[in-house]
């Protein structure tokens, strides 16, 4: 029995090693990628697994606006993948974070990397205090220009080289030499004056002004690993935005952001696709998509082809520079993986010339590595398939690198640039001129980086002592609320069922402590910090209420903005519904159903109807302009457009400051039915005996609404004007879904600034101050209300 039983301890064990040996190891790897770019990894992946049969991937897809968001919460708690796809832009602040493996030590083990045959300025810019956090898997220039062929030769022009420069204003005599004479050459004017082909448009109107602006030689910031210092008042930079905006606004070479939403509600690239502009600008992973919707042989299909942005001549010094900004990505190890040596392979392989080859067979990305990018795999040669020819000379893209620029890699350029750009988009759209939007932008960025880089040498917060008072607190509000119950005299009767109160009420309380009035200790804590969750929280006292106060440039405006929803949207919003309810009261057949009818809007989701306002607000195609205007745009009652502000366009409800806050005061209207549910339940409690009186008295009907109805409605109305008013202070998903926060911060809530703090910035304390601010505005608006209770009639009063 003992030598069976050790065999059979023998056996499993060499049957549990095997299992152990057996497994593979499984490997988190995210990206942010689209559909295309989805198969063409998942291929690749597959292939990785094929020669290593002993690691498994899980690709994980997540939406490039939320991604480093929620990548960064992962990482905080512990739940972050192995591998993640970085850019430029947003590495740093995982790096700061020790978030991210340095890769060097992988690299200089002699792992088959080398760094000199990847593209030196994707290298350089993935550096942080000289180490490398991302192995590059491309590079993306976004100065390159798509053009038609055809049309460019029906303008009488040659086709572009490459070798063009932009001016402010044309130089007929040189050509396609000169893009701004291409700009007015290429536009085309029907017999009412109104284009109908324009020369140009950008994918964002940003990619074309940081072209124009980094190609006259100016630059945003003094130092873009750790600038201390905006250059947005740079007379090169400001005179940039003044043309740019120009060209939609005053040439008409390119559209406006309206124009372009008036024409089928479409994106630049689709005006290219249906050759409604002759250029395009954009980075090449653009191809794809025009290749599917341009195939040889289709009725659709015409001549295309890429180039260079233009360059600028140098005044000084003669030369033509053609800096232009790009992108680019890659891959980083997470520094909490279990896995290091298998995520350097996974690493290797996609950011190597098998992940890179994969990616530019299909034409989606620019390899990171140059020899591939010279090679057949990206520039079409002889063997290239017909459909994959185009564009032809996409040699561009490799003569385009060496005069990339990329956008700032400190971790606070996301906050600050925000702050600057946020006040450009009245530029665009000729609401004012750039001097005076740059210099109000630049002046509230530059004093942000100053209180950013004040705040790097903080102490450490002292938890203990943090912990000790919370704990007081809630001890105080506890002796507060039962301390009065505790000298009450009872008897051993009372007392025993006290006991059997408290103890049937003891989960109630101890969810409260829990997730209650626990975290709103802790977020009073974190008001006191400088915290992100992940790196040691530092004290800050109340420093974050006097940045609230004194320094945040939005602060006020948010509060501003807020307010003025708050004062418009209730008033309407009870008037609507107190009409609604009256109107509902009546006794008519088949009022059940229209009481359903215009209750169903406040049950929807907020986001399903934001999405349908959206559209409901479009300049062109939009019911609300349809109805006002006609359905041709011509109709225009007592001058309606021009006292809108739209300058002779249909009104762009979303994108025009002046009329974005009003759409959505508008908007919250569609919710009445909330509070019509409440009055009309109140107009019902009222009983129909003081309306007989009152007809007896000889009262007419305004008469009954003003003696009987409003008097005895009053605590219904008082209801729904506290809870609006509450409601409204913390608005935040309409601006989220329609608006984000724009135009010029013209609709920034002040919960969607908390949540940019919050969630996008990850300054965790700064928020929980602005929670706490909200929270005391909250408070006295609600009492400074319920002094107007002595207005109220409440059904015993006499």
């Amino acid at each position: 029995m003992r030598l069976l039983s050790r065999l059979f301890s023998i056996l499993l064990l060499q049957l549990l090693a095997r299992s152990i040996i057996a497994a593979p190891v499984e490997l988190r790897f995210v990206v942010w990628d689209g559909d295309e770019s989805l198969r063409v990894l998942r291929r690749v992946i597959g292939e990785f697994e094929k020669a290593h049969p002993n690691i498994k991937v899980r690709m994980e897809n997540v939406d490039y606006k939320v991604y480093f968001q929620k990548l960064l919460a992962q990482y905080a708690a512990n739940t972050a993948p192995d591998v993640a796809m970085l850019d430029p832009q947003n590495f740093q602040r995982y790096a700061r974070r020790g978030a991210l493996a340095d890769l060097e030590p992988f690299i200089a083990s002699g792992d088959g990397v080398n760094l000199a045959d990847y593209y030196k300025p994707i290298v350089d810019v993935h550096r942080y205090q000289g180490k490398l956090y991302v192995l590059p898997r491309d590079i993306a220039p976004i100065g390159l220009i798509y053009y038609n062929k055809r049309l460019f030769k029906e303008a009488g022009l040659t086709l572009p080289d490459g070798r063009w420069t932009w001016d402010y204003e044309p130089r007929p005599s040189q050509g396609t030499a000169c893009f701004t004479n291409c700009l007015q050459k290429l536009t085309v004017k029907g017999e009412n004056g109104r284009v109908k082909q324009w020369a140009f448009a950008p994918s964002w109107v940003g990619a074309f002004t940081d072209t124009v602006v980094f190609s006259s030689g100016a630059r945003y910031v003094d130092r873009p690993e750790d600038f201390t210092q905006l250059n947005f008042t740079d007379p090169r930079t400001i005179k940039a935005f003044d043309w740019v905006a120009s060209l939609a606004n005053q040439k008409h070479w390119m559209p406006s952001q309206s124009e372009m939403t008036s024409v089928a509600q479409t994106t630049a690239v689709q005006l290219f696709i249906s050759q409604k502009i002759a250029m395009y600008q954009c980075g090449i992973w653009d191809v794809p998509n025009i290749r599917a919707a341009l195939k040889p042989g289709s009725p659709e299909f015409f001549d295309w082809d890429i180039t260079l942005a233009p360059g600028h001549i140098d005044p000084a010094t003669g030369k033509v520079n053609n800096s232009a900004p790009t992108g680019g990505s890659g891959y980083g190890i997470m520094q909490s993986t279990a896995h290091p040596k298998e995520s350097w392979e996974l690493v290797k392989w996609m950011a190597g010339e098998p992940g890179m080859r994969a990616m530019a067979e299909a034409g989606i990305a620019q390899p990171a590595i140059r020899k591939v990018a010279l090679s057949e795999a990206w520039i079409p040669g002889p063997n290239t398939p017909i459909e994959q020819q185009y564009p032809a000379s996409r040699k561009f893209t490799d003569i385009a690198v060496p005069s990339v620029v990329f956008p700032p890699t400190a971790e606070y350029w996301m906050e600050v640039s925000g702050l600057a750009f946020s006040k450009t988009e009245p530029i665009y759209t000729g609401g004012t001129t750039a001097k005076a939007a740059l210099t109000e932008g630049n002046k509230i960025a530059n004093a942000r980086v100053t209180s950013i880089l004040r705040q790097e040498n903080l102490s450490p917060f002292n938890w203990k002592a943090g912990i000790g008072m919370g704990l007081a607190i809630i001890a105080a509000v506890f002796g507060w609320v039962f301390w009065p119950e505790l000298k009450v005299k009872r008897t051993k009767a009372e007392k025993a069922e006290s006991r059997a109160g408290f103890m049937f009420i003891s989960p109630w309380i101890l969810g409260m402590v829990i997730f209650t009035l626990g975290p709103m200790v802790l977020s009073l804590l974190m008001s006191t910090t400088s915290w992100d969750l992940i790196q040691t929280a530092q004290w800050r006292g109340a420093g974050n209420f006097a940045e609230a106060f004194g320094e945040d440039p939005r602060f006020w405006g948010s509060l501003k903005v807020t307010a003025i929803y708050t004062a418009v949207s209730v008033p309407l919003g009870i008037i609507v519904a107190l009409g609604l309810a009256l109107l509902l009261n009546t006794k008519v057949k088949g009022m059940a159903i229209y009481r359903t009818c215009f209750y169903l809007p406040a049950l929807a989701s907020t986001v399903a109807s934001a999405l349908i306002w959206r559209k409901i607000f479009q300049p062109e195609g939009g019911i609300l302009n349809i109805v006002l205007f006609g359905s041709d745009g011509q109709r225009n009652p007592l001058g309606l457009a021009s006292a809108l502000g739209s300058n002779g366009q249909l009104p762009n409800w979303l994108g025009n400051e002046k009329l974005a806050l009003p759409a959505l005061i508008m908007m919250s209207v569609w919710s009445a039915g909330g509070g019509m549910i409440i009055l009309l339940a109140g107009l019902q409690g009222i009983p129909e005996t003081y309306y007989e009186a009152a007809t007896l008295d000889g009262a007419g009907p305004w008469r009954k609404f003003k003696a009987v109805t409003f008097p005895l409605l009053s605590p219904s109305l008082f209801f729904t004007m506290i809870t609006g008013v509450i409601a409204s202070f913390q608005s935040f998903t309409q601006a989220f879904v329609m608006t984000q926060g724009g135009p010029n911060d013209s609709t920034r809530f002040y919960m969607l600034h908390l949540y940019d703090e919050a969630f996008g910035l990850l300054r965790m304390g700064y928020a929980s101050a602005l929670g706490w601010i909200l929270f005391a505005a909250i408070f006295f608006v609600t009492l400074a209300q319920f002094r107007l209770n002595r207005l109220v009639h409440y059904g015993g009063d006499s």
